[in-house]
């Protein structure tokens, strides 16, 4: 029974951080909304956090794609731990053996209408810039400081496809965002960042 109880605590602390990181990722309603569809704790299926759907047509890569494209496309050797999944979003901590960081990421379809003008560099950033691909995709490289207080830092890519399909990838160097800082910086480059989020493994 005790074994049971810990295993509900686990679970909805686990989606109490995603909540949070969804949110730090820019997302807004469209976030929150995410946490519908299947879930998955370190490889698991987990108790759904939210009954709400995503608004829009298009479908969402489900739990366990989202966790396994996002492990594919990390540097080799680092350690996993503190996996957390559910459709569109993927959720782990990386430790490269200089620190821990947080890593989380989103797929979205439809979301060209949601955003509106999100995707420029209006708002308080350490750094910023906004950029058009030659295919059309808009594409925003951000550091910022923590949004949760602490004095850990975010860097993050977005995109935004012509079809109107998200992906939103971001780090912290720390283990949570509101979390003691683990590192100086997050692991990955933007660059490194930029070419995960345009992978077109995301696309289904």
């Amino acid at each position: 029974m005790h074994g049971n109880t810990s295993g509900r605590r686990r679970v909805r602390r686990i989606a109490a951080i995603t909540a949070g990181l969804a949110l730090g990722l820019g997302l807004g309603a469209a976030a929150q909304a995410s946490a519908a569809g299947s879930q998955t704790v370190n490889g698991k299926p987990a108790q759904s956090v939210s009954s709400t759907t995503f608004s829009g047509a298009g479908e969402t890569l489900p739990a366990r794609r989202m966790a396994k494209v996002l492990k594919s496309l990390l540097p080799k050797g680092g350690k996993i731990s503190d996996e957390f999944s559910q459709d569109g979003y993927a959720q782990l901590v990386w430790n490269d053996g200089h620190g821990k960081s947080m890593i989380g990421v989103n797929a979205q379809p439809d979301m060209g209408d949601v955003l509106g003008g999100h995707m420029g560099c209006e708002g308080e950033y350490i750094e910023c810039q906004a950029l058009v691909l030659a295919d059309g995709t808009l594409l925003k490289r951000v550091k910022r400081a923590s949004e949760k207080g602490g004095s850990a830092v975010v860097w993050v890519v977005d995109t935004l496809h012509p079809d109107g399909r998200r992906v939103v990838i971001q780090e912290v160097n720390a283990a949570t965002e509101g979390g003691a800082v683990t590192r100086p910086e997050p692991p990955l480059t933007l660059d490194r960042l930029q070419t995960i989020a345009l992978d077109p493994r995301w696309a289904g």
